[in-house]
């Protein structure tokens, strides 16, 4: 049944295939009140929300004779965001009052009592809400029953962190986590990312792994360095007759292994959003790794502070919907450098009051190398200056720069005032 008029329909359906950074809001919209030759623009659409414009549009044309985009105009982007937000909001209104004449149909009828249609109409109005939702006693009781049950059911699928030490100070990660792991420029916030990503990736966890600035190429080179004293990427052609056998059989060991690259470049937060709920939705992750924040981009926002900010909160969301955990690196400010020893604190993110809020852990990368030369050229520290729900401390570890391999020193962890859940 066709509650909107199709005009409103086309407008917005030109927005969704013109502007890719909408496509994620398409699942915002309620396919069954758009009009039949909507729906079928709608479902193409939806299977093609990676795809460029021009495919949409070809497969629309030839599935659909009588409707035609042409006839409105296109807004820009901003607008288009507006027009979508104001389609919706019409769409509830009319849903409602649909909702309203059955109501007052099935009491008509006898069929429905004034409970049943109080608690109809109280179930719309929760579901729909864009905004301000709340939940009784009962209902928060049941969610809480059922999120220990699925703790207890499903231990085995707790993210323990894979080095050493990091496990006494850090909780195992859960979906719905948002991790930054921060540091300056050489302190080796990919190395860590990418060390993490492959023994997870070992353990049969599925990964993505969003790259912004790095190619896949350079980034599995990185990954297998482990194994070898010189930089795969530049001098691979030194490697020994041995050395490349070591090599191939070490990718091959990793041809199994669950783990999905994205170098294309993409900035754009709703386009990166977009491709990883796709993808998700494909391969179930178990985590997900962005490198790094401050490459993306959000259009229409006046500064830096407000676009990180509006980043830093998509990602949050995005972890919430899909229950998945992010870790996403990001750089810290040139501050840094005037504290004590050049030792990193939170207030040293760039925009560091946006991602502080809206990270569940920060973890600080520093090395002492860069601000003393006498410090050992492998001594690594990973300060986790925000745990949400755990502790915050120091853990310190040995960092290979040749073989960009990183471990726990064996060093016992120092924890800050004993330990003591962050109130952040």
């Amino acid at each position: 049944m066709m509650i909107l008029d199709v005009r409103s329909e086309r407008q917005v359906l030109k927005a969704l295939i013109h502007y890719i950074n909408l496509r994620c809001r398409i699942d915002e919209i309620d396919r069954r009140f758009l009009s039949q030759e909507s729906q079928i623009i709608y479902d193409i659409i939806a299977s093609k929300r990676d795809k460029d414009p021009t495919l949409i549009l070809m497969e629309m044309y030839n599935r659909v004779e009588r409707f035609d985009v042409d006839d409105v105009d296109l807004v820009s982007e901003n607008a288009a965001n507006n027009l979508i937000d104001d389609f919706n909001e019409t769409l509830r209104n009319k849903k409602f009052r649909f909702l309203l004449n059955q109501i007052s149909r099935d009491m008509g009828q006898g069929s429905m009592g004034v409970e049943a249609a109080t608690e109809r109409i109280m179930s719309f109005l929760h579901e729909s809400s864009s905004g301000f939702k709340y939940v009784d006693m009962k209902q928060a009781n049941m969610l809480l029953k059922q999120f220990h049950t699925d703790v207890w059911a499903n231990k085995s699928k707790k993210l323990h962190w894979p080095f050493r030490y990091f496990n006494t100070v850090l909780n195992p990660l859960r979906g719905k986590e948002l991790v930054v792991i921060a540091g300056e420029t050489a302190t080796g916030k990919t190395s860590f990312m990418l060390n993490t990503a492959d023994r997870w990736a070992a353990e049969g966890k599925t990964i993505g792994y969003i790259s912004l600035e790095i190619d896949v190429v350079d980034l599995k080179n990185r990954m297998h360095q482990k194994d070898f004293d010189i930089n795969l990427s530049a001098e691979s052609d030194k490697l020994s007759e041995e050395g490349r056998l070591l090599l191939n059989d070490a990718i091959d060991r990793t041809m199994d292994q669950k783990m999905f690259f994205c170098d294309s470049g993409v900035r754009s937060v709703h386009e990166i959003i977009a491709g990883i709920k796709l993808m998700n939705m494909l391969h179930q992750f178990d985590v997900v790794f962005i490198d790094y924040l401050q490459l993306m981009s959000c259009p229409g926002k006046q500064s830096k502070d407000a676009e990180i900010g509006e980043i830093m909160g998509s990602l949050k969301a995005l972890a919430m919907d899909i229950k998945v955990p992010i870790i996403v690196a990001s750089q810290l400010n040139r501050e840094v450098g005037k504290n004590d020893k050049g030792i990193p604190k939170l207030s040293n993110l760039r925009e560091s009051g946006t991602i502080e809020h809206s990270a569940d852990v920060v973890i600080l990368i520093y090395r002492p190398i860069l601000y003393n030369k006498s410090e050992s050229l492998n001594e690594y520290h990973a300060i986790v200056g925000k745990q949400r729900n755990g502790k915050t401390g120091t853990i310190y570890m040995d960092f290979n720069m040749t073989r960009q391999f990183i471990e726990g020193t064996g060093t016992s962890v120092k924890c800050e005032e004993e330990c003591s859940p962050s109130l952040v």
